[in-house]
């Protein structure tokens, strides 16, 4: 038995999240069952670095499985590419340590949220366009209120297993793209809907008089009914999960 590691990119329009689940088509289901059809049946289980919601999109969501094969890891890249629908893609694959698990080894995660200011029917399939449009400037006072370590209660969404509410964001920075802004922020861990729950409430603080202020109330107050409304899915995506240089 030997253990692999795969990169994957996915558009999790047509998708109902990562997480396997009976009678729904999600992106661990058809690569399980691409995997069973390569490595033959029943085939694997896949554990995944980030369970993303239904409509929410990677370019470097990470699973991890073991499995006894002769096929070189590198190439069960190539063996899996026609067997996988067209919204679903592995970039990467490569053998890992034995102890490598995408969920338990992973040390931080990278998100970007996107919004785009005019109508784009292309644009719109992986950015949101908000009714009105923020100020960059007070988008990005809010934002750098969340860097540091902080109880991200008020940012997770009922529904939620019990976890470390305790996150440590490295990075929180609105930048532009060619559609508008976009939000890129890194932590150790994220809480359930807690990046699209951080835009909606980013949006609300660009109105205020104070920006950094109203962001940093939010997160003392630890109670998600003083934030802003959850952001849709489709425009988050996972872009990278970073693991130590030994994986």
């Amino acid at each position: 038995m030997a253990t692999f590691r795969l990169r994957v990119a996915y558009d999790g329009t047509d998708f109902h999240g990562w997480q396997r689940q009976p009678g729904q088509r999600t992106v661990q289901g058809v690569l399980e069952e691409a995997l069973a059809r390569v490595l033959g049946a029943p085939g694997p289980t896949l554990q995944g670095a980030g369970r993303t919601d239904a409509g929410v999109h990677a370019r470097g969501q990470v699973a991890s499985f073991r499995a006894e094969t002769a096929i070189p890891a590198a190439a069960l890249r190539h063996a899996l590419a026609p067997r996988l629908p067209r919204d679903a893609r592995v970039l990467e694959s490569a053998a890992a340590p034995d102890d490598f698990d995408a969920r338990r080894s992973a040390r931080a995660r990278r998100y970007s949220y996107r919004l785009v200011r005019a109508a784009d029917p292309l644009l719109e399939r992986f950015a949101w366009r908000p009714r009105s449009w923020p100020d960059a400037a007070a988008l990005a006072a809010a934002a750098g209120a969340l860097e540091g370590r902080h109880d991200c209660s008020s940012f997770r969404s009922t529904g939620s297993t019990d976890s470390d509410p305790v996150c440590e964001v490295s990075r929180a920075r609105w930048e532009t793209w060619e559609g508008g802004l976009a939000l890129t922020i890194v932590a150790d861990h994220f809480l359930y809907r807690m990046v699209r729950s951080i835009v909606g409430t980013a949006l609300a603080a660009a109105t205020a008089a104070d920006p950094a202020a109203h962001m940093r109330a939010v997160l003392a107050a630890r109670d998600r009914s003083v934030a802003g409304p959850t952001a849709p899915p489709h425009g988050l995506c996972l872009d990278e999960v970073l693991y130590p240089e030994v994986t």
